[in-house]
């Protein structure tokens, strides 16, 4: 039998065919191998991303296990007493609808959820004042009895009224008590019915941390306090107790929490320290009490004020204590400090990016034969949510019981002298203060 033999074309159409079926299984083969590779790789990003999840979650979690231990309370070490009762802070509910005076710490999941919202300060911020000494006794009490409680105020009522909140160091008791005095050589007691002119200026809380609070002796303190109260003025730096003395007073403004502390190192005997059950003032001798201070009201505000007694008096420049408290202070969490006692104006300094104004000097006060003691200034500060605080000095002089505002001249001479007295700083013309570049 003969087998037929393909002819050249049939052959050739044969192994194109051939080719054909080769190239379509090297194509499939190829796809097969592609999609498996992209399933291989999407699975192993779904795979890192969900450790980062859960890592992520692990993180939240340990943040969220802190906050609530520390919201829990950690107690303190050495003798200063433990800041976190929040109970004990005094409370002034009409110092506006809404605000926060010495509010307690929220629960645990409250501090958590403020924890994970986002820290940036924004455009937002609040508009302090800070002044220095003021008293109401001796011929300021003289002064005022003839010209009205109201006449130290009329120079800086519209810049107090007009801002979100003032505050000074009030350098004296109030009150209408015939108690004991201090034995020390100058000794102060003003008029209860000073207070309410206090009030109507806009000052809205004033630190009683200093060296002249128990002039009139603890029953003198105590209805200091009690009048302050009466008045609607809220008050820090000296209570009943250590708890009361050290507490802040929370102030919510423009949605941005702002916590004033007061503390001194300034007190002329050792038992003028508050302590457990005992009334007085709060006692920063030592750094770490005035350091936990400050830590516990940042635990509740966004903004924390440091309102410090401090310093030798008359001498224009700070001493080493100063800056150690003012530094550590800081270090807890301070986003301001500001301090008095030397009855002349200090410099400034930036540390961390935090202001701290040395020295304020005096504000209502009587007038010594120290030219140097005739300077004083309102302190304006601007502060945003996240801390960030701007600091301006505005020029007075300080009159016999009236703050007055300095001539142009007169005031760009006191800023020439205070730059001087502040090293790495810059003060510009118009009184901004800023780091030197």
């Amino acid at each position: 039998m003969t087998v037929p033999v393909p002819s050249r074309t049939t052959r050739a159409r044969a192994a194109r065919k051939h080719r054909r079926r080769g190239l379509l299984v090297v194509n499939l083969t190829l796809l097969i191998l592609i999609l498996s590779g992209g399933t291989l790789l999407y699975a192993r990003e779904q795979a890192a991303d969900e450790g980062r999840t859960a890592s992520a979650l692990r993180a939240a979690a340990a943040r969220t296990e802190a906050v609530a231990a520390e919201a829990a309370g950690e107690s303190a070490p050495g003798t200063a007493p433990s800041f976190e009762e929040a109970d004990s802070a005094p409370s002034h509910p009409e110092l506006t609808a809404g605000s926060a005076v010495g509010a307690a710490v929220p629960a645990a999941g409250g501090l958590a959820a403020a924890v994970a919202e986002p820290t940036a300060g924004g455009s937002k911020s609040v508009s302090l004042n800070f002044a220095g000494d003021v008293i109401f006794s001796g011929k300021v009490q003289s002064l005022l009895e003839k010209k009205g409680y109201d006449y130290p105020y009329v120079y800086v009522r519209d810049r107090f009224k007009n801002d979100d909140l003032t505050v000074i160091n009030l350098e004296t008791p109030v009150t209408a008590l015939n108690t004991k005095s201090a034995d020390k050589s100058f000794v102060f007691k003003s008029p209860p019915k000073a207070l309410g002119p206090l009030k109507n200026a806009g000052v809205d809380v004033v630190n009683l941390a200093n060296n002249h609070t128990l002039d009139q002796g603890i029953r003198g303190l105590l209805d200091t306090i009690a009048n302050l109260d009466k008045k609607g003025i809220a008050h820090v730096g000296a209570g009943r107790d250590a708890s009361a003395a050290y507490a802040p007073v929370i102030v919510e403004r423009k949605g941005i929490r702002i916590a004033i502390v007061g503390v001194s190192r300034v007190l002329p005997e050792s038992d003028w320290a508050a302590g457990t059950g005992h009334a007085g003032a709060a006692s920063a001798y030592d750094p770490e009490a005035a350091a936990r201070a400050v830590k516990a009201a940042k635990r509740k505000a966004d903004v924390v004020v440091a309102v410090v007694h401090w310093g030798k008096e008359r001498v224009d420049k700070p001493d080493p204590n100063q800056t150690v408290l003012a530094h550590r202070m800081i270090d807890a969490g301070a986003d301001l400090i500001i301090g008095g006692h030397a009855h002349v104006l200090q410099g400034f300094e930036q540390y961390k990016g935090k202001w701290i104004a040395y020295g304020t000097g005096n504000f209502i006060f009587t007038r010594s034969g120290n030219a140097k003691t005739w300077e004083t200034g309102v302190f304006q500060a601007e502060c945003k949510k996240n801390g960030d605080c701007s600091l301006k000095l505005v020029p007075y002089w300080a009159e016999l019981g009236q703050p007055v505002p300095m001539k142009k001249a007169d005031a760009q001479k006191l800023l020439r002298r205070i730059d001087e007295l502040s090293p790495g700083v810059r003060i510009g013309e118009d009184g901004q203060v800023r780091a030197q570049k």
